[in-house]
């Protein structure tokens, strides 16, 4: 009985845990290139349509993303994440310790927070950036600078991201208990503890 809850538990940590980061990806702000513009999702499906119909529209973004040296950023943490994913999936079903999980508890989601901060890199260089301009009576309304919208959306992203570093650390918690703890303990969150705590 008591096994079937934590079985349960962990079952819908984890369904918790992918919905989450789904709505993440699907709500990212990417900048203004070749038809990618605004909230991600839309734009997203109608890029892979035209991906389709012309595949060489990938050549083109990688071309023009080469332009910005935020995209040496992006490109950086795309292939951090990646490595991360591989490592994991190539060491699943145990705790991970070594690779990057010695440094860091969760370097997946800091490869993604150092992605989205190269596109927002890209967004800041590229237009049209317009400002947003929020009614609030007849005549009257305020306004934020275009500028500062893109940069609050990657600090909601990067707020958002460690929210779900934080579900993912309850489900481990669950599952490794101890363990788990004396790890959390040796190694830091998403920045190295360069100084023992000992």
């Amino acid at each position: 009985m008591v096994k079937n809850k934590i079985r349960l538990k962990i079952i819908s940590n984890w369904f918790t845990f992918n919905i989450l980061s789904i709505m993440i990806l699907l709500t990212q702000y990417v900048g203004c290139a070749s038809v990618w513009m605004g909230i991600m999702s839309i734009p997203l499906i109608s890029y892979i349509i035209l991906f389709f119909q012309n595949p060489l529209i990938l050549q083109l973004d990688l071309r023009f993303f080469l332009g910005f040296h935020g995209a040496y950023i992006a490109y950086f943490g795309l292939g951090f994440y990646f490595y991360c994913l591989i490592y994991k999936f190539s060491h699943r079903n145990k705790l991970i310790k070594t690779g990057p999980y010695r440094l860091i508890r969760h370097p997946q989601y800091l490869a993604f927070i150092i992605f989205t901060f190269g596109l927002t890199s890209i967004s800041l260089q590229t237009s049209p950036i317009t400002d947003l301009f929020i009614p609030l009576e007849f005549d009257n309304y305020f306004m934020i600078n275009g500028y500062l919208l893109i940069f609050y959306i990657w600090i909601v992203e990067v707020l958002a991201y460690a929210f779900l570093a934080k579900v993912e650390e309850h489900a481990l918690k669950t599952k490794y208990s101890d363990e788990y703890l004396e790890y959390a303990n040796e190694v830091g969150f998403m920045i190295p503890k360069f100084f023992s705590t000992n």
